[in-house]
């Protein structure tokens, strides 16, 4: 004895399997959303960061337009100068090259009787 399907079980069965495609559908479409989402976030962000970025390099533009940045680079890396200024260079150790006046005695007598070695080793290795 054969059993006749009803039409009411196939419409139900059909109808479960277009549930279930639906279903996967949207949530393929939700996950895609997401994502979208996220990168339109981090688009943003990326936006945001570019655009203190150009800021800050247009304020660094403007600080190098400067005539007292210019004049700054001029004299420090061309060594130019004002038509009025007078340059002064400044040695570092200055004051070990000129020392006082009683320290310049006493070294001139110990140097004079030190042997030529001695003083030679003392300017090459002794730091004073």
């Amino acid at each position: 004895m054969k059993k006749k399907f009803s039409f009411g079980i196939i419409f139900f069965i059909a109808g479960i399997g277009l549930a279930i495609f639906i279903s996967t559908s949207a949530v393929k479409e939700a996950y895609r959303s997401k994502k979208i989402e996220n990168e339109v976030i981090e688009l943003k962000k990326e936006a945001e960061r570019i655009q203190n970025e150009n800021e800050n390099l247009k304020t660094q533009i403007s600080y190098l337009q400067t005539p007292d940045f210019q004049e700054k680079v001029a004299k420090e890396k061309l060594n130019m100068q004002k038509a009025d200024e007078n340059v002064v260079v400044v040695k570092l150790g200055a004051e070990k090259q000129a020392p006082a006046v009683t320290d310049n005695v006493a070294d001139d007598n110990a140097d004079q009787q030190l042997p030529n070695y001695i003083k030679w080793w003392n300017s090459f290795f002794k730091y004073d």
